[in-house]
């Protein structure tokens, strides 16, 4: 099958945006050839990392991703799961196979004393290690809480994985604190990746998938004590480009 050349000056812009977001990201340029009048092949390859992109172009004109493949030391393997991690892989293609190497956990720092959190935040908390007491699981499972930047988050670990609670003053009331309205709850996988988009927002379904128990927090409580001085959350905002390969 013939090549078809390409042409910078009129590169559509999806592709020439990646190349450009490739090139500040591996150092490298990708290779971009037109195969088809409807097809387009972005390849970025290193010793041990190759990565091939195809774009196909739609009915109505515009160019939307096709398909892609990931190669690690001539093994195929699975997708990454944004253009942040494919940057992982690409820098450290070791990461694939070292446990956690991939983790997309926020770094939270435990409060040092409970008795700070609001009530709501802090009888969620009691629930949640209660719970596993009684389900005999809770020396394999590690639940605390910790101040964000926009409230404050419970986390519980285990085997299967880490679940997040992300609690905010209530919009209406704000002496009173509840499940964040958005987002409320995250769920991450035993490698670290995010998984809540599984659960469907059903907060009990996740709960008794990652630890065998539910112990779903009430949707409002008053506040304890005020709220003390928030942390970073130390994972950056995504890239608005996603790459699925």
């Amino acid at each position: 099958m013939p090549d078809y050349p390409t042409v910078d000056a009129v590169l559509p812009t999806p592709i020439a945006t990646m190349r450009e977001e490739l090139l500040e990201a591996t150092k490298q340029i990708a290779e971009i050839r037109r195969t088809t009048p409807l097809h387009y092949e972005l390849r970025l390859a290193s010793e041990r990392v190759d990565l091939t992109i195809i774009w196909r172009r739609h009915y109505s004109g515009a160019w939307r991703w096709n398909t892609s493949t990931l190669t690690v030391d001539g093994t195929p393997r699975e997708r990454a799961r944004d253009f942040d991690d494919f940057v992982r892989i690409w820098t450290d293609p070791d990461v694939l196979s070292r446990p956690n190497g991939r983790s997309e956990i926020p770094d939270l720092t435990p409060m040092s004393d409970e008795t700070q959190l609001p009530d709501m935040v802090r009888r969620a908390l009691d629930t949640m290690r209660d719970s596993a007491r009684r389900k005999g699981t809770d020396s394999t499972i590690n639940a605390f809480a910790a101040a964000t930047d926009s409230g404050y988050t419970i986390q519980m670990s285990g085997p299967k994985g880490t679940l997040h609670l992300n609690f905010k003053p209530a919009r209406r009331s704000p002496e009173s604190w509840t499940l964040a309205p958005r987002h409320a709850f995250q769920v991450f996988d035993a490698n670290g990746m995010d998984c809540t988009s599984k659960f469907r927002g059903n907060l009990m379904s996740a709960m008794t998938d990652m630890f065998g128990f539910s112990a779903v927090p009430a949707a409002r409580g008053k506040a304890g004590h005020a709220r003390q001085a928030s942390v970073t959350n130390s994972v950056q905002v995504r890239r608005h480009t996603v790459i699925r390969v």
